[in-house]
């Protein structure tokens, strides 16, 4: 029996899938099982894990018909739990590890007793080195610790990369991911197993290589994405009130988390093409509870915290890209009455959070016009009468 199971999951990773797959052969310690997982690929990656298994015993071969990286990762979770081993790590088809990463991490392991080891990852593109995410020293933390501890090690309780767990601390009960949560689970599922741990150590030793690109699934918008953000907060902080780790410091540490959330979500919105697509993602943003209590708490208790100045620069963007189709040019066309009603609702929305309150006499003028085009002349009424008590006067001229 296999003292350590790696698990790596590989979509159209053929390009990338070698260098990860060669990085767990050749690791030091090589009493492992390595269940290496073809997700439905279309591009060759199932050929070649099935050569890597021909050639390495240590290798069991999985294949998926069709891509479900929720589903399958939970199946793959059960081969891993029924595999006896003790200890356990994820490696994504597209990174790597260093070849001293398990023998280190064991080494720690049973020297402090933890249940969960971190070490630091090396960033790097096809340019060349990105920077490194390590803890500044080496740290082992007791669970009576985690609170105060809990904003430096939430950067390296994102991802399932770049960390071994002592595996029965996911066994009792067995902890699967969340399959209701797309973008985040990864993190949740992190959370729920940190929450189990009696003692976490860590190394800045940088032991896992990470690749960047733009296909990743935070690189792009995917549908629910912003549902997701604040399930996902609203997850980490009932994990954290559960435990007795919700402190002051911790809840407005979470508000920045959160509107940097909102942001890098609202930052892909903003580069969509359609106008509706734009309006609906942006318009649940600024229109969220959640948003104004994060903003709210960061504006009494860190005002000079740099998502106040991301939360605006990411509202002027917005602004300016739903305005845009509005006030057409000479020769163009305003878009259809209900996308344009709709982008006009969202510019009310995100105008108090931009820098000037032009903006919003500018957004409520724009909703007062379009909702009468639209035929829905109660709101362009409402819009009329708060643009006149607010005493704003936006250029009319420069919209018309």
């Amino acid at each position: 029996m296999a003292r350590t199971a790696f698990l790596t999951r590989a979509y159209n990773a053929a390009p990338f899938l070698s260098e990860a797959v060669e990085s767990v052969l050749h690791q030091t310690d090589g009493d492992f099982v390595y269940f290496l997982c073809d997700n439905g690929s279309t591009d060759g990656t199932g050929s070649l894990v099935r050569s890597f298994a021909a050639r390495d015993p240590r290798i069991v071969p999985i294949a998926w018909e069709k891509n479900s990286p929720l589903e399958s990762m939970n199946l793959l979770l059960q081969r891993v739990y029924e595999s006896g081993c003790e200890y356990f790590a994820v490696l994504d088809a597209d990174d790597a590890y260093e070849p001293e990463f398990l023998r280190t991490g064991i080494a720690r392991l049973e020297e402090t007793g933890a249940d969960l080891f971190l070490c630091g990852s090396r960033f790097f593109s096809q340019d060349g080195p990105r920077g490194q995410r390590a803890l500044p020293e080496p740290v082992t933390i007791d669970r009576a610790e985690f609170g105060a501890w809990f904003p430096p090690l939430h950067t390296h309780l994102r991802a399932y990369w770049a960390k071994l767990f002592r595996l029965s601390v996911l066994l009792h009960p067995p902890l699967f991911v969340d399959n209701s949560l797309f973008y985040g689970s990864d993190t949740v599922f992190l959370l729920d197993a940190f929450a189990r741990c009696r003692r976490v150590t860590g190394t800045p030793e940088l032991l896992h290589r990470y690749r960047l690109h733009g296909s990743s699934d935070s690189h792009r918008l995917l549908p629910g994405r912003f549902e997701d953000d604040k399930r996902q907060h609203a997850r980490t902080v009932g994990i954290l009130r559960e435990n007795g780790w919700l402190t002051d410091e911790n809840r407005l540490f979470l508000a920045r988390v959160f509107l940097n959330a909102c942001a890098d979500t609202a930052f892909l919105a903003i580069h969509q093409k359609e106008l509706s697509t734009r309006a609906a993602v942006l318009g649940e943003i600024f229109s969220s509870p959640e948003l104004h209590a994060a903003w709210e708490r960061l504006l009494r208790e860190a005002p000079q915290a740099p998502e106040h100045d991301r939360i605006r620069a990411t509202a002027q963007a917005g602004f300016v890209s739903l305005r845009a189709p509005l006030v057409p040019g000479p020769g163009e066309e305003p878009p259809p009455d209900e996308d344009a009603l709709r982008a006009a609702l969202v510019l009310r929305d995100a105008a108090p959070y931009c820098e000037s309150r032009l903006h919003h006499a500018e957004a409520l003028l724009l909703l007062s016009v379009y909702a009468r085009r639209a035929g829905d002349d109660r709101v362009s009424r409402l819009a009329a009468r708060e643009l006149a008590e607010s005493g704003d006067l936006p250029d009319k001229e420069g919209l018309f």
